[in-house]
């Protein structure tokens, strides 16, 4: 409580406040994002929204999701926001020169900000979740479109209620949310049962390079050409993942996806004995033990099977040569 008391009283004291989301934005860093923008909207501040990427047109029911630039001045603010923040190199810019922070964020692997208000609890299905108790001890009316920003959240974050984290505590907050007017079945409609066709033809190049290795990982790749072919963006290759640690008997899934100067590695397992954070954290990257991912610079090529060729200078990879293997060993021929 002392940190949800330090952050109200920054909010407080603050008139212009920039919230920043994170690259590729999902349903959770949007959702909390939009309920704060609301939030302080309403309580008179002024505020921007920003995120390196333009969100996905799934998440167009969202209020306020229309409103995220890529055009700011950092100067400006006197306060800034970073919602599902799990590392600051997520956020794709430098964060304003001595301009105060609060993050809010649910990964184990999080760590913080120095010197930032780091509201940050890993036992929280989603960012969502805590955004909502900070609400509430701010004693914010809960409206219709800040209950609906916040469900899709933890919509999002649990897997349509599917993945582990589905606690006691998630449907009582969900169940809150839904009394308080959120859109349940818009939120379905949008995120679960409305797919583009350039999706799906995405889903199905990641599917058809999809092996499972000696080690019984499962592995796929989504090369830059991939996403051209399909017409597709970086936020449609969501939930691909998801899809192939639904596999019998394999210890976990990755998928490693292409952008123009880095390849990003997803990984989700179904299993209690396998922890994907301590993978993730030997290429710098990080997440929950079940969900984790990371981002090398470099890109892939295939010879007999995939690999990831890294940049000059860059050899993390070639440092760590039985999780290598996961990657060049995987039979993606």
């Amino acid at each position: 409580m002392d940190e949800f008391a330090q952050a109200k009283t920054l909010i407080d004291k603050s008139e212009n406040i920039l919230i920043m989301a994170h690259k590729r934005p999902d349903g959770d860093t949007l959702g909390c994002a939009c309920a704060f923008s609301l939030m302080l909207t309403s309580i008179g501040k002024s505020c921007t929204l920003a995120c390196i990427d333009v969100p996905s047109d799934r998440f167009g029911f969202l209020p306020e999701v229309k409103k995220f630039t890529k055009e700011f001045n950092p100067s400006a603010y006197d306060l800034v926001i970073l919602p599902d923040i799990a590392d600051v190199k997520m956020v794709s810019y430098e964060l304003p020169d001595g301009v105060p922070v609060i993050l809010i964020d649910h990964h184990a692997s999080n760590n913080g900000i120095a010197g930032a208000i780091n509201l940050i609890d890993e036992k929280a299905a989603s960012a969502s979740v805590i955004v909502y108790k900070f609400f509430q001890f701010m004693g914010v009316k809960i409206t219709s479109h800040i209950a609906t920003c916040l469900l899709t959240g933890i919509y999002n974050d649990t897997g349509s209620f599917m993945h582990s984290n589905t606690s006691n505590e998630v449907f009582k907050i969900s169940s809150e949310l839904t009394f308080a007017g959120a859109k349940m079945q818009v939120i379905i409609k949008n995120m679960f049962r409305n797919v583009p066709i350039s999706t799906l033809k995405l889903w199905g190049k990641a599917l058809e390079a999809l092996r499972v290795n000696k080690d019984n990982v499962a592995i796929s790749v989504l090369t830059k050409k991939d996403f051209e072919d399909c017409d597709a963006l970086p936020s449609e290759s969501g939930g691909i993942i998801e899809k192939m640690s639904s596999i019998p008997g394999i210890k976990f899934a990755i998928l490693l996806h292409e952008t123009a100067t880095t390849v990003k590695g997803s990984m989700r397992t179904v299993r209690d004995d396998v922890d994907l954070v301590k993978v993730a954290e030997l290429f710098g990257g990080g997440g929950h033990k079940k969900a984790a991912g990371f981002t090398l610079p470099g890109r892939i090529e295939r010879e007999v099977r995939w690999k990831v060729v890294p940049e000059s200078g860059f050899d993390k990879l070639n440092d760590i040569s039985p999780i290598n293997g996961l990657f060049i060993d995987s039979n993606l021929g």
